[in-house]
């Protein structure tokens, strides 16, 4: 029978968007360049969506000579100088962004002299802003589609640009901006006289809070994330957010020197959020995380590190039915004894992902803990005393597992990465850890009872991407079983096995952000 050669290119459209989408970015950028017909197959389907252009300070003049013909949709511009010629590329490809970020930007001091004058650009599907330390905001005219907008470091954020954004502004679902803020009756009365209104004269020289909660209350059908560490609020002013009527909060950033009894105060008040971050630089105990566990029945996501106060609540975060993130890093208070009762009275059988590092949990609680949260797809159990038999349970049962990270786990030897045990009882089914054929990221730092002979009989995964070794004795930068490694695990992008400044990192995509 004669054999009949088929074009890539006379392939179907979903077998090529197949294809192509299993390609990493620097294979998909290369098969732009193929031909003619690939490059609009990969525009017309948007298949560079996830790929970031940077523009920094030593390529300022890339911008100018700057030509597409790739559909590129996001774009990073860090200590670049806004010019005339950088305004050009923005208004050319204005229709073209979906995502911009601005990091230490300067817009030219004659700028006003410019052809372009403030507001100029018109971004209809943009979607994603974020600026640090840059003075852009005023180029832009119109973003009606933005959903999240983060303002950073940024000196000329005043109660006017609040109100000009205000104007452009339809569909915000993410807030977050920084600086200080005028609170007092006094100090806000300094700058507005003689029965001036922010509506009416909106202050050009300082940001007030009475103008950042006109523009939440502005956007409260939309907004679900707001991020408020960044700015200098009085505890007070941050519960008042919480009652404007009809802000329907998902999720909050608080400022770090937040009280826990506004916390909790915060909290009551917005009972629709279901993620909270409570990070070690505000003073959370027992008291304040029982208070938000009642509060928040609906609560999925909870970041709790580190945290050197809490203990017996854990008893409550762990009855939460909902719960799917869950991170307790180095929140050692917790004890052996609470970790057990919080197991026993377990509610949460949710979970799909999972941080205890450096938790005092007894080895028999944490496997109870795993066994009925089947599906978590992202665990990280390092410096913990996870044993061999806990982790060949793991490697029989959570097969959803993408992510699994056990560092400096002392107890781990080959028996739980190869599943040879010498000695098994009828309860220990023997799985190896190449069974968890999902894995993309397997972190095994600093554990020294592992072996080379045990690791190349183990880690072969057919999708790994990430693979850490650091501090192994037996694997270094000239030791040819690193190839062997790399053999069997043949998509491998990232493998560091060593703390010296050169890094063997193989490398096989360009990164997202530069």
């Amino acid at each position: 029978m004669e054999r009949k050669d088929i074009s890539v290119s006379s392939l179907p459209d979903e077998v090529l968007i197949y294809i192509f989408g299993y390609l990493n970015v620097r294979s998909r950028l290369t098969a732009c360049l193929v031909c003619k017909e690939w490059l609009h197959f990969i525009n017309f389907y948007k298949l560079l969506h996830d790929v970031k252009v940077h523009f920094s300070m030593p390529f300022q003049d890339a911008v100018k000579c700057s030509r597409m013909t790739r559909q590129f949709e996001w774009f990073a511009f860090v200590r670049i100088t806004i010019s005339d010629s950088v305004v050009d590329f923005l208004k050319q490809y204005s229709k073209q962004f979906v995502g911009l970020i601005f990091v230490d930007c300067k817009v030219l001091s004659h700028k006003r002299k410019s052809k372009y004058r403030e507001r100029f650009l018109k971004c209809d599907n943009l979607k994603y802003l974020e600026t640090e330390n840059s003075d852009v905001i005023a180029l832009f005219a119109f973003f009606p589609n933005v959903t999240t907008l983060m303002i950073h470091g940024f000196s000329g954020l005043t109660d006017y640009t609040l109100c000009q954004l205000n104007k452009t502004l339809f569909k915000l679902e993410m807030f977050s901006l920084s600086g200080s803020v005028i609170y007092n009756k006094a100090d806000y009365e300094k700058f507005y006289v003689n029965g001036e209104t922010i509506e009416a004269n909106p202050s050009k020289s300082v940001l007030s809070f009475a103008s950042v909660k006109k523009f939440i209350e502005k956007h409260k059908n939309t907004m679900k994330q707001l991020n408020l560490s960044l700015l200098q609020l009085s505890p007070e002013t941050v519960v008042t957010i919480s009652t404007i009527n009809g802000l329907k909060l998902k999720n909050v950033s608080f400022p770090s020197d937040l009280p826990s009894s506004f916390i909790k105060k915060f909290c009551e008040n917005q009972i629709s959020l279901t993620s909270l971050k409570l990070t070690s630089t505000l003073h959370v105990n027992d008291e304040t995380v029982s208070a938000v566990c009642k509060s928040l029945s609906n609560l999925k996501d909870l970041f709790i590190y580190p945290n050197s106060e809490i203990d017996k609540s854990i008893v409550e975060i762990l009855q939460l039915e909902h719960l799917e993130v869950l991170h307790l890093d180095n929140s050692k208070a917790i004890s052996e004894l609470s970790y057990q009762q919080a197991v026993l009275k377990l509610k949460a059988f949710k979970l799909k992902e999972l941080s205890l590092v450096a938790a005092q949990i007894a080895d028999k609680s944490l496997c109870e803990l795993l066994k009925r949260n089947l599906n978590i797809g992202n665990l990280d159990i390092s410096h913990t005393s996870v044993s061999n038999e806990t982790l060949n349970m793991i490697c029989r049962n959570l097969i959803n597992l993408e992510s699994l990270t056990l560092a400096s786990c002392k107890r781990i030897s080959d028996p739980g990465i190869t599943g040879e045990f010498e000695d098994y009882s009828n309860f220990l089914t023997p799985t190896p850890i190449s069974n968890l054929k999902n894995l993309r990221k397997l972190n095994m730092n600093c554990n020294p009872l592992l072996t080379i002979k045990g690791c190349i009989k183990a880690i072969k995964f057919p999708n790994l991407r990430s693979l850490y070794l650091l501090e192994c004795d037996f694997l270094n930068f000239h030791n040819p079983m690193r190839f062997i490694l790399e053999k069997q695990n043949p998509r491998l992008f990232h493998f560091v096995i060593t703390f010296n400044p050169i890094n063997y990192v193989k490398v096989g995509r360009f990164h997202d952000y530069f």
